[in-house]
């Protein structure tokens, strides 16, 4: 039996480059919200009677990359469409031969992920910089990072249906030209790779697995593991990783509403391009648990200040929650503020 679906469930949850900004694609359209404000939740709304299955910002500004998707898509799922939302028009589109998957803005750089390949285009001309084929099947669902700082493109990907579990880095320079590494993580059973995440400078790599307890943050330089951070638990699933602003501290969002925060500062005094790197164990700084199993994570904006995270559940709830960044407190964190997303007006 199909369920009917809410004609405003969400379909696309994503924070823009400096997480100052949420946006949601929804069966009718999509919302973009202010996260700068501790009291308060501004939004934008675009009606258009279809649905918005992939919606990325480029920076904070108006121009956006959208695509269909939903019961009633408001375009085909294989064209992606660059709108600028100030003017409520159509500036580009690309067409693709197989359904887009994922979408990153950059101003010098659009990556665009299909069940068959990986794009790099140009932002300023569409030129297609790069196309990388991703096996014989199509895919489903792939794990990538991708750096969304100006002028540094690097991007790390993995495809989950690969029977080698191997993640390939590209290092793009400002002509383009490419560098690969491959990175083995070599772990037990070959167990399928659920997220990564690069800092903004793209020179470390936190990469989770599952059924296996430990998130372990790499060189992206020469692949060399630097750190292991005790998740505690080998069956839940990570959904997303965050660094903070200055590496300080990462935090990782799991599949049982529990959200881990690492104190990662010991990592900032390694010089990487030592090979003599040591690697070092780091156990968890601090953790809580939210009400909705299923979210996404960030560090707040420093309107709001870097002791406190964001936290979106994809069924619409909003966290704001104050951790201390000063000392280790395992579980006195304090949500201070909760908001419902209310979809419907």
């Amino acid at each position: 039996m199909t369920q009917k679906k809410n004609k405003n469930e969400i379909l696309y949850l994503s924070f823009n480059r400096d997480k100052t900004c949420l946006s949601l694609g929804m069966e009718t359209g999509y919302r973009i919200y202010d996260l700068t404000k501790k009291d308060s939740l501004f939004f934008y709304e675009r009606i258009f009677g279809k649905g918005v299955g992939i919606i990325e910002m480029l920076d904070k500004t108006n121009i956006l990359g959208l695509v269909g998707g939903g019961n009633e898509p408001l375009e085909i799922q294989t064209k992606l469409n660059i709108y600028d939302d100030k003017e409520g028009k159509y500036i580009a589109y690309i067409n693709f031969k197989s359904l887009i998957l994922n979408v990153r803005l950059k101003k010098d750089r659009i990556l665009i992920i299909t069940e068959d390949f990986l794009y790099l285009i140009d932002t300023i001309n569409f030129k297609q910089l790069d196309m990388i084929a991703l096996g014989f099947e199509k895919q489903k669902h792939i794990v990538f990072s991708f750096t969304l700082e100006p002028d540094i493109n690097n991007l790390a990907y993995n495809c989950t249906n690969k029977k080698e579990n191997k993640i390939i880095i590209n290092f793009y320079d400002k002509e383009n030209k490419k560098n690969s590494k491959d990175l083995n993580p070599n772990y037990e059973n070959n167990n399928q790779i659920l997220c990564m995440e690069f800092e903004k400078q793209g020179k470390l790599l936190a990469v989770t697995v599952k059924n296996y307890e430990y998130l372990i943050i790499y060189s992206a330089y020469d692949g060399i593991p630097l750190c292991k951070c005790n998740l505690n638990n080998k069956s839940v699933n990570s959904l997303y990783i965050s660094f903070e602003e200055l590496n300080k501290f990462l935090c990782v969002s799991l599949d049982n509403g529990e959200i881990i925060i690492f104190n990662i500062e010991s990592i900032n005094n390694i010089n990487f391009f030592n090979q003599n790197k040591n690697e070092i164990k780091e156990k968890m700084w601090s953790k809580f648990y939210l009400p909705e199993k299923k979210t996404i994570c960030a560090f707040a904006p420093e309107e709001i200040g870097n002791d406190h995270i964001i936290c979106i559940g994809t069924k619409g709830n909003y966290y704001l929650v104050k951790y201390n960044n000063h000392e280790k407190e395992n579980l006195a964190i304090k949500v201070r503020e909760r908001y419902i997303l209310k979809i419907d007006n």
